[in-house]
């Protein structure tokens, strides 16, 4: 689901019996409706938290991506039967998403000096320490565990298949060609064929993925990340 700043400003604010409503629709029959409700009028602080930190329009779109999954998670796990409101409730899962997500894009993956990585660390085993790991229990899977999973593979198949039909043919292909393509195309590549710059398309990729996974979520398949 994507919601713009101009509908989350002008986005009417809920009373709290409208709020208890939508939440129990959403918690009890997941409703999607009840939920696109729920989040257009809290959306104005998803918006505030993104814009607050994010240094640019890009990095400020990707957090509010992220807040609203924040929000999402507050009508998951918020109890209409405490006093307080679902507003106050949700302030500290949308700015932790926020949060969270600013620091994951600023992050400079590399291993620190003096850090041993995990293959460095096993090679420098003794033997006997090595001998040891074989008698540990394998995690291998049993063949009741592989059934189960092979069925749960094929059902959530079916869901994403579903679920990809709610976007645009330009988006269901943008995510195909990014996200389930193996190996997929790079950002140059599908912009190229697609005739546009690798800035909107990235743009649009992280549009399209967000539109993804509210769908999943409303499915079952995701549950909105905990934090």
């Amino acid at each position: 689901m994507t919601i713009s700043y101009a509908a989350a400003r002008n986005a009417p604010l809920l009373e709290r019996e409208d709020e208890r409503l939508l939440i129990e629709d959403w918690q009890c029959r997941k409703d999607s409706a009840a939920l696109e409700a729920l989040l257009l009028s809290h959306a104005r602080l998803v918006y505030y938290w993104a814009r607050k930190v994010g240094r640019d329009a890009s990095e400020q779109e990707e957090l509010v991506s992220e807040g609203i999954f924040g929000l999402i998670r507050a009508a998951d796990l918020f109890d209409a039967s405490h006093k307080v409101r679902f507003s106050t409730y949700a302030r500290w899962w949308v700015k932790n998403a926020v949060l969270t997500a600013l620091e994951r894009l600023r992050a400079i993956v590399e291993t620190p000096a003096g850090v041993r990585s995990p293959v460095a660390t096993l090679v420098g085993q003794n033997a006997d320490d090595l001998n040891a790991l074989d008698q540990l229990p394998s995690d291998d899977p049993t063949p009741e565990e592989r059934m189960i999973a092979k069925s749960s593979h094929s059902a959530m198949c079916l869901r994403l298949k579903d679920a990809m039909t709610s976007l645009n043919d330009l988006d269901r292909e943008v995510v195909t060609c990014r996200s389930l393509k193996q190996p997929p195309d790079s950002i140059g590549d599908l912009a190229d064929r697609l005739g546009m710059n690798t800035s909107k398309l990235r743009q649009l990729e992280r549009r399209a993925m967000m539109r993804l996974k509210y769908e999943l979520v409303a499915r079952g398949v995701l549950t909105s990340r905990a934090q």
